[in-house]
Parts: structure tokens; sequence; C-alpha cells
């Protein structure tokens, strides 16, 4: 599997050059210095070190290589090299990048504020909350909904803080779930949209051009001239003549 990996990355490095952009050595180059390309060569340099140290024996250094064999994993991302899901996302996020921010912003203030004040209500009776960083993890645990339950508040107003900041923070911090969900729907409705265009597109366009050069080579309009000149200067093979006097109009060789 190596080998073909190998020899899959070096064939794919040498064809790039058949883009313009990637000829020569350095257009190759430029090329093996893509992020996808990058990925490739390290595990494969990877691969190559944990069989070659396992093959000479050496039980440290075969211990210490083998932890890179987690670069193999990256081999899942090659499954989408022209980037369409990075893509997808970046122009979702961007797109609500406002709303986003505003519910990130507004969630982060009720995670202040909210570990501040159970911080207070309870430092003195509740031992897992002796100092701001307890309760700052306690804030951020209880808001993500994760609730491992290692720290509680035992206090009443410790209580009573904790379940108001937690109704109103858990709403924040599932808003930017909601707003990807929505952009992502409204993307792929899009590109639905664009796909079928593009299938409409060429039919009409073609439909469009046969109605004009039906209409503009017909000899009845001979004041086009724009038009006729247009088509003496690019068709001067073609010529208009009468079969008859009241008969159809055709269009012969000369």
């Amino acid at each position: 599997m190596i080998v073909v990996f190998g020899l899959e990355y070096i064939i794919r490095v040498w064809s790039a050059g058949c883009c313009c952009r990637y000829r020569g050595w350095q257009g190759r180059f430029r090329f093996a210095r893509k992020p996808f390309c990058v990925i490739d060569f390290i595990v494969f340099v990877a691969s190559v070190a944990v069989i070659a140290a396992g093959t000479q024996g050496n039980i440290f250094a075969t211990s210490a290589l083998r932890s890179m064999r987690f670069l193999q994993i990256l081999r899942m991302v090659r499954m989408d090299r022209r980037g369409g899901t990075w893509k997808l996302l970046g122009s979702v996020v961007y797109a609500h990048s406002k709303e986003l921010i505003t519910a990130w912003y507004i969630g982060f203030l009720v995670l202040i504020f909210a570990s501040f004040l159970v911080y207070l209500a309870e430092k003195d009776a509740n031992s897992d909350f002796s100092s701001y960083a307890d309760s700052l993890w306690w804030g951020t645990i209880t808001l993500t909904t994760i609730g491992y339950g290692d720290k509680t508040p035992h206090t009443w107003l410790g209580r009573v803080l904790a379940a108001g900041f937690a109704l109103l923070g858990i709403s924040f911090f599932a808003l930017p779930a909601g707003i990807l969900g929505s952009g992502f729907a409204l993307k792929v409705q899009e590109q639905h949209r664009q796909k079928h265009f593009e299938k409409r597109r060429m039919p009409a366009a073609n439909l469009i051009q046969a109605a004009w050069r039906l209409y503009s080579t017909d000899s009845s309009r001979a004041y086009l001239t724009a038009t006729w000149y247009y088509y003496d200067s690019i068709l001067p093979s073609f010529s208009w003549r009468e079969e008859e006097a009241a008969g159809p109009r055709c269009l012969r060789l000369r």
C-alpha cells in the first residue's frame, strides 16, 4: 500500500505540469506545497519511517515512531480533495458571521457573570468553588450542557443563580447550532437552484441564438445592414436567392 501510495503521489505531482499554472519544476513545487499534497507527503514519510524502524529491531526507535501512526488518519482528509466540504462550511460561517459573533459574545458575557456570581455565593460554603477558575470550569460545563456533575452549588442562592443563568446561557450557546443549520440548508438549496439553472441555461441560449439567426438572415429584412454585413464577412460562401417569385427563400452554396 505504501508503494502504491508513493507512486500515486509522484505521478500526481508529475502530471500537474499539464496545467499551465504548474508547468516546470517551479510550478510542480508550487503544486506540491498545496495543503493536500503536504498532508500526503507527511503521511507517506511517517509510514516509511515506522516500517523502517520496525525492521531494524530498535525497540526504542520503533516505540517512538509508532506514535507517528496517528498521521495516517490524515488520509481521511484526502477523500475531499477539491475541498468542497470546507468551502461550504467557510461560506456558511462567512455569510452568518455577524449572527455567530453576536450569539457567542452574549453567551460569553453570560458565562463570565454566572461564574462570578456563583463563585461569590459558594466560595465560603462549598470547597468545590474555592477559586474563580473552579467556578468558570463549572459555568463552561453547565452552559454547554455537558454536565459532568463534578461541581455543584450547595447553597440556595447558588442554586437559584445557577438555574437562572443556565436557562439564559444555554439559549445563547445553542444559537450558533441553529444559525449554522439554517445556513447549511439555505446554501444547499441555493446550490440545487444553481445546478437547475445551469441545466436550463444552455438550451435557452441555443434557442435564443437559433431564433436570432433565423430573424437576422431573412432577406426581407435587408435594412439590417450591420447584421447582413456581419454574416457576409464570416460566411462568404453562402447567399440567398429566390427559387420562384412566390416560392420560399432558401440558402444555397455558391
